[in-house]
């Protein structure tokens, strides 16, 4: 078989330009003879494996085409509605490979190299019928041992740039055909045969819970697989007999130019009310469920207002043009990175019909090219989804950061019927529940209806269950407007397109593994893939489920939309000076990921109520962050070990504590003796620009109190004090402040004795005794410490004594990544220095949630898409009243025991205050 073409090997990184066809040739036109004639064009009897579609299940005789049949009910099946089921998605699949054209389209890699190339979805859902199936002990032995490993296992590729490949030795179309064949006579022979199905009702423990499990499955793939084709070059397919037509509006033309009200809706924020809303789905309710939809999770949702539609391609167009992909200010850093990557200028399913810059566009729906829909929803990923809400707060002013919605808000925006808890909203003397009294009530289909088991594609469209574009209704997405809102609004709550979620796929609490399909879920749970909600055009069975909780990487693209959410927030209890239409604020709002069930808990920022680094804080959680976060700090830094270090850290002695280093030039001599290099380089340039004297220090007494008559310096996170004591070299008083009352009782111990015997570590539980010890006075030095200047005092760095008044030199070293409040430290600084006075400011910038909340950081992060680097934050907020002396590194050793040292280069600001 050839093996050319298979993989798109020169196609650019845009997937729209690598789906971009000729307009002008019809996708149908493929001349001259081929190996493989039978898979151009309409298929042969011979395609159909199990029953051709008129002949099938769920055809639409008025229309020709074949839509799905509902979800079924496991209280109330016999064997041949479950065989009915079975021949109705079975057929679907292969209605819907029907429109592969040539091996190649089976074969070719998808442009993007994230997924198996169609040949696999060809084959995979017959497979897992056969391995669950044996898992289940319905079956004793396979059909082909190969092709059920080979088909086994898709793909769920880590990034958007883990690109692969993939295997170049594809069995042939006619081979995996032949299995599908054998397979649904296997299949067939179950459903009508088994012992399994002779119970009245089907649950979660029985083994023919494996027999839906391979419907919904293949269900799943039938959707999967339509976005791949959708992917492929027009030239690789065509609209296959028996497919659901598109939506009568694609025969419509559009403008080329759409107008807001005309072509597309205005698309509104609706209020909604906060309530409490519990998630997941009864164990014991009568349809085939994912082992995540069970469990339970309540949660309150605060009030919040959302778009009336699905954000509409006409509104979309407005952020492409407003170069909105071009602006790495609106996207998150894996989404900027995602969309440099793969060059995106617009959405992947827009096809270009001219010249860049023009913004005309065709649409790509299945298998066609079509005038683009102005007010049909926009197929994006998540993180254009969020693009776009970022950009859309900062057109409209929003004080409120605006995103997309959460699975709690999704079922606040339905019908009371088609929430999940339905059951909890009930009359007390609901007939249905009557009718049962023995049945839980979360249980009864009758109390707390779906949709998805009540329609099917024939009637979802007008049916009183339903009102919704799944099930096949139609063959695409449809108008936002078309189809009437629910009793709160909302227009496409189900179908039509998913809608991407803020949760993170997560399990409830009570969540378990079905032992059928161990790895359906939990691999998943890791923080790494978005919830999506609703359903789409060709979601059915399960898919369509008001219970049905799916999921993707945010860069994946699933017949998937959006609709904006902006949160109610009482303005008053934030920031005033720092949050508002410049700084939008992101209030906290409760996913259904955060504190997950252990084993199964997320690691990102959103998965914990505690953990809320993502969301801006109220001035009230401020001022609770800064105290705990203060408190953390002296517990932190009152432990031997730690004394131990920076007591070794200040005094050494340097020959005992760095034997092998003493002798080392560069960086690690540089990084020897750090304090006192700190107070050399204060003092050097508080000596250049005049702050010193040119004698030595001296003081008077005054009211029984020294008072200096001199320079005077500030040590703010003086630790254990040796910074200090060098600068009271030159400086006539010094006053070191730090947090820890231990570090400050040792300071003053060694100010008073002149030394303390402290235990080093050496290795485990073993020790050296030493001896921290002020420096021996020299006759060849000038200006000798004198320790009587300093004074030691336990205090906030972020909140001095006024009675401390101004000070000619300040010394922060290593401090702003250890305070709660760096910009307040800042201002502290400021206020601290004389005009004309010089402080000396280092930080590795190792920001920690452990001392400073996110929201403080002094950059660290992204802003506008871009890194914001500590450094260039930390000169723009002193520029206003410091001059910058000198920028540079300091290095500095910390020993941990006698074999492990940290090598820390922090960065080096000296800045001299502006005015006289």
């Amino acid at each position: 078989m050839s093996t050319s073409h298979r993989v798109d090997m020169g196609a650019c990184r845009n997937p729209s330009l690598n789906i971009r066809p000729d307009l002008a040739r019809a996708a149908t036109a493929i001349t001259g003879r081929s190996m493989d004639d039978e898979l151009v064009g309409p298929r042969g009897t011979w395609w159909w494996t199990g029953k051709a579609p008129a002949d099938c299940p769920g055809f639409d005789k008025a229309a020709g085409v074949l839509r799905s049949l509902p979800l079924p009910n496991l209280r109330s099946f016999t064997r041949q509605s479950v065989l009915d089921y079975f021949d109705n998605v079975w057929t679907l699949t292969e209605v819907l490979f029907a429109s592969l054209q040539t091996t190649d389209a089976f074969i070719r890699q998808p442009y993007h190299q994230l997924r198996h190339p169609m040949m696999f979805y060809y084959g995979h859902p017959a497979v897992l019928y056969i391995n669950k199936f044996r898992v289940a002990g319905l079956l004793d032995k396979g059909v082909n041992p190969y092709f059920e490993q080979l088909f086994e296992t898709g793909v769920d590729e880590m990034s958007w740039d883990d690109l692969s490949r993939g295997r170049n030795d594809w069995p042939p179309v006619r081979e995996v055909h032949q299995y599908r064949k054998q397979a649904y006579v296997v299949v067939r022979d179950v459903i009508l045969n088994h012992p399994a199905l002779d119970k009245a009702e089907v649950g979660w423990d029985d083994p023919a819970w494996a027999i839906f499990m391979g419907f919904e499955h293949e269900r799943i793939h039938i959707e999967t697989s339509s976005v791949l084709i959708r992917e492929l070059p027009l030239s690789s397919v065509r609209k296959p007999e028996f497919w659901p037509d598109y939506h009568p509006s694609t025969l419509n033309s559009s403008a080329p130019v759409p107008t807001e009200g005309v072509d597309f809706p205005i698309n509104n924020m609706v209020p909604v009310a906060g309530d409490k809303v519990v998630l997941g789905k009864d164990i014991a309710y009568p349809s085939f469920g994912w082992d995540n939809e069970y469990g339970r999770k309540e949660l309150q949702v605060q009030a919040f207002s959302a778009t009336k539609y699905k954000v509409t391609n006409g509104e979309f167009l407005r952020f492409v043009k407003a170069s909105g992909y071009m602006n790495p200010k609106y996207w998150s850093a894996e989404g900027w990175g995602w969309k440099t990557f793969r060059n995106v200028k617009w959405p992947t399913f827009w096809m270009p019909d001219g010249p860049q810059g023009l913004h005309r566009y065709k649409l790509r729906v299945l298998f066609d090219a079509v005038d683009m829909r102005w007010d049909w929803p926009a197929d994006v990923n998540y993180h254009e989804a969020r693009a776009f809400a970022a950009w859309r707060t900062e057109q409209d002013g929003s004080s409120v950061r605006y995103r997309l919605i959460t699975e709690a808000e999704h079922n606040l925006i339905r019908n009371t019927r088609d929430r999940v808890d339905a059951h909890m909203l009930i009359a007390a003397d609901h007939s249905a529940a009557a009718a049962e009294p023995n049945r839980r009530p979360s249980a009864n289909e009758h109390v707390s209806a779906d949709a998805a088991m009540l329609t099917s594609g024939t009637d979802a469209l007008k049916s009183s269950a339903g009102g919704f574009n799944i099930q096949l209704a139609y063959g695409s997405q449809n108008p936002v407007t078309e189809l009437p809102p629910s009793e709160k609004g909302f227009h496409d709550v189900f179908g039509n397109a998913w809608e991407w979620g803020e949760d993170h796929y997560a399990a409830y609490p009570g969540f378990k593994v079905h032992p059928y399909y161990e790895d359906f879920s939990v691999p998943c749970f890791a923080g790494k893939h978005q919830l999506i909600f609703g359903g789409s055009f060709i979601s059915t069975g399960q898919l369509a489920s008001k219970f049905a909780r799916y999921q993707f990487r945010p860069h994946f693209f699933q017949h998937a939309t959006f609709r904006l959410v902006k949160p109610d927030v009482d303005m008053s209890l934030y920031d005033g000076a720092r949050y508002g239409a410049q700084n939008p604020v992101t209030p906290f709002y409760e996913t259904s990921c955060m504190d997950a069930a252990p084993p199964h808990v997320g690691d990102g920022p959103c998965c914990s109520v505690t953990r809320r680094a993502a969301f801006t804080p109220t001035q009230a959680e401020e001022v609770a962050s800064t105290r705990a976060k203060l408190e953390a700090a002296q517990v932190a830094y009152e432990s031997d070990a730690i004394l131990a270090q920076y007591l070794s850290l200040h005094y050494g002695p340097l020959d005992r504590i760095y034997p092998d280093m003493v002798r080392e030039t560069g960086m690690i001599a540089d990084a020897l003796d750090f304090p006192r290099k700190l107070a050399e380089c204060l003092t050097a340039w508080a000596d250049r620009c005049g702050v010193l004297t040119s004698g030595p220090a001296e003081t008077v007494s005054a009211s029984g109190r020294d008072v200096a008559l001199g320079p005077r310096a500030l040590d703010l996170g003086c630790a254990v004090g040796r910074s200090s004591f060098e600068l009271a070299r030159r400086f006539c008083k010094v006053v070191g402040v730090d947090i820890s009352k231990t570090f400050i009782e040792v300071a003053s111990k060694i100010r008073d004795n002149g030394r303390m015997d402290y235990d080093c570590a050496l290795e485990g539980e073993i020790t050296e005794r030493l001896t921290a010890a002020l420096p021996a006075p020299s006759h060849a030095e000038k200006y000798p410490i004198e320790a009587g200047r300093c004074q030691f005092i336990q205090g906030d760095a972020c909140d001095l004594p006024s009675a401390l008044g101004q000070f000619d030199a300040v010394l922060a070293a290593n401090l702003l990544c250890r305070v709660p409040e760096p910009s307040a430290c800042l201002a502290q600084v400021k206020a601290s220095l004389r005009p004309g006075g010089v402080a000396l400011i280092t930080s590795p910038f190792s920001w920690l949630e452990q001392y400073t909340d996110r929201s403080n950081w002094l950059g660290g992060g992204y802003k506008d898409g871009l890194p914001n680097r500590s450094a260039d934050v930390l000169k723009s907020l002193l520029a206003p009243d410091f001059e910058i002396l000198e920028e540079g590194s300091m290095p500095l050793i910390i020993r941990e025991h006698s074999r492990k040292y940290q090598l820390i280069n922090a960065h080096k600001l000296v800045v001299q205050r502006k005015g006289q």
